[in-house]
């Protein structure tokens, strides 16, 4: 996992506020999962330059054993270089390319399954290359198609994280475990309903139907993980339910730059979200 929040080149790339760093969070969830330390790597910020990164990756690589599974994460920037080629924005140093990130897990990893996630602009860069792996299972989950800009939010971190965790409101067939694609398409209509812009991701059919979560509380109430409007003073607040309850109503998450906002509301205070179906 490489957070990098804040850069040398301040000019270049703006740095993103550090306080409830999503990250962070997906972090202590493989932690608290009882992933052994040796065998995470999370470089960040000040830390996270180029060179460092480059070569903590490689010797991590080299640790892998022929069934291990490998979750690579990257938060912060992303840009297109002079040759047009996806790269992740390090504390400082050179390019790190969405190719080289890819390639050095085909040539280096021992296994042969790998998760590739990234939070930034043109992140989908990394969907590009993993689908080039037809022999590997080569998964990818990216906020934004390659060519666009992404959001400064912490949307994508969190709508992934919702989903590692097993929240019900992920599960939208409400079978009780959440697969990989269902986790894929829940991030996509995240993005485009949150932040307008459109995710993407790169599922091997073999692996559509993978487990992310099982044992997931079926939902009682299927307004929850509805989006909802809240009226506050004449404005109008985006989030979404995750319980209801006869008496105090409906417990709506509002989407933020963390999402740290929550709290019960009147049940007749919400107003649905209906997603346009004009576009071109």
């Amino acid at each position: 996992m490489v957070g990098v929040l804040e850069w040398a080149d301040k000019n270049e790339f703006a740095s993103f506020d550090k306080s409830g760093r999503v990250d962070a969070k997906i972090l202590k969830f493989f932690q608290d999962s009882g992933i052994a330390p040796d065998r995470i790597v999370y470089i960040k910020d000040k830390e996270a330059t180029t060179s460092e990164v480059k070569k903590a990756f490689a010797n991590f690589l080299k640790k892998a054993k022929k069934d291990d599974q490998l979750f690579f994460y990257y938060c912060g920037h992303g840009y297109h270089n002079d040759k047009g080629k996806v790269c992740f924005a390090n504390y400082s140093g050179g390019d790190w390319t969405a190719n080289e990130i890819v390639k050095a897990v085909d040539e280096n990893f021992n296994g042969k399954t790998a998760f590739f996630v990234a939070d930034c602009c043109n992140s989908g860069g990394l969907a590009d290359e993993a689908q080039k792996y037809k022999t590997k299972n080569f998964v990818a989950l990216n906020s934004v198609v390659p060519k666009d800009l992404s959001t400064g939010n912490w949307t994508f971190s969190n709508a992934l994280l919702y989903g590692l965790q097993g929240k019900n409101f992920v599960d939208t067939d409400n079978n009780g475990s959440l697969s990989l694609i269902e986790l894929a398409q829940y991030i996509d209509q995240e993005m485009a309903i949150v932040e307008g812009q459109k995710a993407a991701y790169y599922v091997p059919q073999n692996l559509k139907n993978l487990a992310i979560t099982n044992g997931i509380a079926k939902r009682k109430d299927k307004r929850i993980g509805e989006h909802v409007w809240i009226d506050y003073d004449g404005e109008d607040y985006l989030g979404f339910v995750t319980a209801t309850d006869p008496i105090k109503g409906m417990n709506v998450r509002f989407y933020s730059y963390t999402n740290n906002e929550l709290e019960w509301v009147a049940a007749n205070r919400a107003k649905p979200y209906v997603c346009k179906s004009d576009f071109p």
